[in-house]
């Protein structure tokens, strides 16, 4: 059996602030993988599925066969003697802010990999996305409290900042109040933005303040659960955390909706250690712009 696995299950061996000996190699492996994704079809698919927040005008071109009569610049267009129209652009700039979920449950896993694994590189491939498409990324971790924040920047190193920090971070094994972590967003959201929610969604009372932050913000909730990691009986057993910080033996469970998100309107996907997580998200950006020009 890993030792990873054992020292997982006894709560041991975690350093309480030291970053990891193998830090550089890791950053480098989460980089790498995001860099590798991060093409044209993929950051095009983001820009689709989340837009900007309006359109600024740019310049005036020719008018050719096909263009909106309704962009017609009738000054220009008089001036010159040619059909000329505005063309716009969209803003951009907008903040992704990724709310992370680090109470107990954050350490659960059944492989090498454990969930805070799992969301930091969900948070890498995201936010170079959102880099590419000229957003700004930001990050705020929550158990019981916040443990860990991130403002927002653009810059190149954007991503390695939020990556690095996850990766340094020690989880205090608190339980987790998702309530109180979504509660104090408006104060940092004071314009609309796209919100990423990591967490296992476990517990309750936090649905109606998710709601009402769904109707001013772009909401992509990313359920972070691992089927080996709950406690029960099964035909295979590892040692484990569940979802709530329990130590115990590990059982293949189902990832049924919880409750307090049924009626959430917004994007929910569901990742674990064994999920690709490039070829689903890309799925799922697709799967909301198709709905937006519906």
């Amino acid at each position: 059996m890993s030792t990873v696995l054992w020292r997982r299950f006894l709560g041991i061996g975690e350093p309480a602030a030291a970053p990891p000996p193998d830090l550089g190699r890791r950053i480098a492996r989460v980089q790498l993988a995001a860099a590798r994704r991060i093409a044209a079809p993929w950051v095009g698919a983001y820009r689709s599925a989340f837009k900007g927040q309006g359109i600024e005008f740019a310049d005036v071109r020719e008018y050719v066969p096909g263009d909106d009569a309704r962009t017609v610049d009738w000054r220009v267009t008089a001036r010159t003697g040619r059909l000329a129209v505005r063309r716009y652009v969209e803003e951009r700039n907008r903040t992704v802010l990724f709310l992370l979920d680090v109470g107990a449950g954050i350490l659960a896993g059944s492989g090498d990999r454990t969930l805070l694994d799992v969301a930091t590189e969900v948070i890498a491939l995201i936010g170079s996305a959102a880099l590419a498409g000229g957003d700004r990324i930001a990050l705020v971790a929550w158990s019981d409290r916040r443990e860990l924040e991130v403002p927002p920047h653009r810059d190149r190193a954007a991503v390695l900042r939020l990556v690095r920090a996850l990766m340094c971070t020690r989880p205090s094994g608190r339980p987790s109040n998702l309530s109180a972590a979504l509660a104090a967003l408006p104060k940092q959201l004071r314009h609309s933005s796209v919100l990423v929610v990591l967490s296992p969604f476990g517990g309750s009372g936090y649905g109606r303040v998710l709601g009402a932050l769904a109707l001013r913000h772009e909401l992509l909730l990313v359920r972070l659960w691992d089927e080996l990691a709950g406690i029960g009986s099964a035909d295979r057993w590892v040692p484990a955390r569940d979802v709530w910080g329990v130590a115990g033996s590990g059982a293949r469970a189902a990832a049924a909706l919880p409750a307090e998100l049924e009626p959430i309107k917004a994007d929910l996907v569901t990742v674990s250690p064994r999920t690709p997580l490039a070829p689903l998200l890309g799925r799922a950006f697709a799967a909301r712009a198709r709905r937006r020009v519906a």
